[in-house]
């Protein structure tokens, strides 16, 4: 009487999952979930040869339920297709990973420059102003404590501050008390009228940083 295979009836994937839960004593489809833990309906999809459209990251836990590796796991089940998507796959996910670790450095990388930058800004300003910062607190005291302190010799004090916005590309608009034609654009009248071109006094300077107006000079008409 001839041997009859008790696999002749299933499908090839069917045969080939067998064969791997008899290999490392898995006794049911149920029990290979458990142990892979995930769910029936998963290890049905690789019992009816739909490895093609499963997750990676289950047929790694299958596969290790099996005592396989994942590359082993797809060519017992001999598709070749499904081997070259899912390695594919897996080339994928180390891309996106490594492009990530590499993203992660250059934000590291920018942010302590950054910060050395801010750092270098903060010691060039120091040394302009290192003249202002020795002497100021001890004119703004005598000033302070002498009623007849001739203010006149706190202006050399002021020099590291102007030199310091100089050095910033910040430029005057203006200087107090000056005569210019009223324009609307660079001048804010503080009290009184004028239209465009009308001659006024400035009050209050203003200031442009390269093209850009940070604050326009405070003026007010010859009348007031």
């Amino acid at each position: 009487m001839s041997h009859i295979s008790p696999y002749s009836s299933l499908l090839p994937s069917e045969q080939t999952l067998q064969r791997l839960m008899q290999r490392v004593n898995i006794s049911s489809q149920r029990a290979l979930a458990e142990k892979a833990n995930v769910s029936r309906w998963q290890v049905q999809q690789l019992r009816q040869g739909k490895i093609d459209t499963m997750r990676v990251v289950v047929l790694k836990q299958i596969a290790a339920a099996l005592d396989y590796s994942l590359n082993e796991l797809l060519q017992a089940f001999d598709s070749e297709q499904s081997l070259s998507n899912k390695i594919a796959e897996i080339d994928n996910n180390k891309n996106i990973t490594r492009l990530q670790q590499e993203y992660a450095r250059l934000e590291q990388r920018l942010e302590k420059q950054h910060h050395s930058l801010r750092h270098q800004f903060q010691i060039e300003s120091l040394q302009v102003l290192e003249s202002w910062l020795t002497y100021w607190p001890t004119a703004a005291k005598a000033a302070t404590d002498n009623d007849g302190f001739d203010a006149k010799k706190l202006l050399p004090l002021v020099k590291p501050m102007e030199r310091l916005i100089e050095s910033w590309g910040v430029s005057i608009i203006g200087t107090v008390g000056e005569q210019l034609s009223y324009d609307p654009q660079q001048h804010q009248l503080v009290k009184g009228i004028a239209d465009a071109g009308d001659i006024v006094r400035v009050r209050h300077v203003g200031y442009r940083h390269g093209d850009n107006l940070l604050q326009r000079a405070k003026v007010m008409p010859l009348s007031l």
